[in-house]
């Protein structure tokens, strides 16, 4: 349990870097969403599937009170993208498709829901939907096979009583 809040902790306030560190957008969304991904796959790796799930979560809330998500309606598509990288990243784990397909899938998965998600709220104009796919196409990707990389390097050099 104390090492759940510890991680959950952790993701929080590296999450919270944007606010104190500023970097360009990009270089921001690139940073930041590394670590975010590494964050949701350590908490899976260290802790199990119920806290890298409540990481799903509660990170897209914090990034919508933080003025990181352009829409609302967008929080609980990214959640469920969140839950879909978590998701694979575990039944992946062992394999070499585990970096690569999570994120890839994910960010089919965020278009598709979010196109959705727009298009029901009317909001699917071409500005909306160019800020929306530039976010969750290819820096998710990006993002999270980086994410994943980092946090099994992590993870492999944490000595084994704390793994």
């Amino acid at each position: 349990m104390v090492r759940g809040a510890l991680l959950i902790a952790l993701a929080l306030a590296l999450q919270s870097i944007r606010v104190f560190l500023p970097l360009p957008p990009q270089v921001n969304a690139y940073f930041i969403g590394t670590l975010v991904h590494m964050m949701l796959v350590l908490s899976l790796l260290l802790n199990g599937l119920p806290t890298a799930l409540f990481l799903a979560v509660l990170l897209p809330l914090t990034a919508f009170v933080q003025g990181q998500v352009a829409f609302p309606v967008l929080v609980p598509v990214i959640m469920v993208g969140n839950i879909i990288f978590v998701l694979l990243v575990r039944k992946w784990q062992e394999s070499k498709k585990g970096i690569v397909l999570p994120p890839l899938v994910k960010a089919i998965c965020m278009c598709w829901f979010g196109w959705h998600a727009l298009k029901f709220l009317n909001l699917h104009s071409v500005p909306a939907v160019r800020v929306m796919l530039a976010a969750f196409s290819m820096p998710q990707v990006v993002t999270g096979v980086l994410g994943i990389l980092v946090a099994r390097r992590v993870y492999k050099r944490l000595p084994k009583e704390y793994r």
